[in-house]
């Protein structure tokens, strides 16, 4: 969630021109709680029908093959979302998004020491909701700061050169005595 965080850091500092992208970016973390919701579904449906127990060293044999699926592929959109949120803020954000933890809890890990399919299924449900309860805190933050003042773009411009050409006063040349354009400013 690293990422995430300079992303917003970096959000917060954008003008006002920058509108459009503030909004691509609150849609992309409301599709990661959209996956998140979706992994707790699975976790919660492994809980309400646990089956019989796995061994006691992974996850998957203790919630099936189908599940752990289920859950790779709702983490792998949720990495997506991620990645895409930070090219559209910058590679100051997603310098390091490919580092990141994974955003769903997924059932490729090993069980602790006396740990059960049960227990880490409570666990990976109640990371999610404080996942989710942490992205709608950054959404918030977005949607609440006041985005910094974009220049003015009158004050910005610069002179182009055939303008001020026309304007300058004429020089006599010392051999001929005849009157030549002043150089023009690069």
């Amino acid at each position: 969630m690293n990422s995430l965080d300079k992303a917003v850091e970096l959000v917060l500092r954008w003008k006002t021109d920058r509108r459009n992208d503030r909004v691509e970016i609150v849609a992309r973390l409301e599709g990661v709680i959209e996956e998140c919701q979706a992994a707790i579904q699975v976790w919660q449906g492994y809980l309400a029908k646990p089956g019989a127990a796995g061994d006691q060293w992974t996850i998957v044999s203790w919630i099936g093959a189908e599940r752990a699926k289920q859950l790779l592929d709702i983490n792998l959109r949720a990495k997506q979302m991620v990645q895409e949120a930070c090219r559209i803020v910058g590679p100051e954000a997603g310098r390091f998004v490919h580092f990141d933890e994974d955003h769903v809890e997924t059932a490729y890990r090993q069980l602790k020491q006396g740990e059960s399919g049960v227990d880490a299924a409570k666990i990976a449900v109640e990371r999610l909701e404080a996942r989710v309860r942490y992205l709608h805190g950054l959404i918030e933050r977005i949607r609440s700061a006041k985005p910094a003042a974009a220049p003015d773009k009158r004050a910005a411009r610069k002179p182009s050169g055939k303008k001020g050409a026309a304007n300058k006063p004429k020089k006599k040349t010392a051999k001929t005595g005849k009157t030549k354009a002043a150089p023009k400013k690069k």
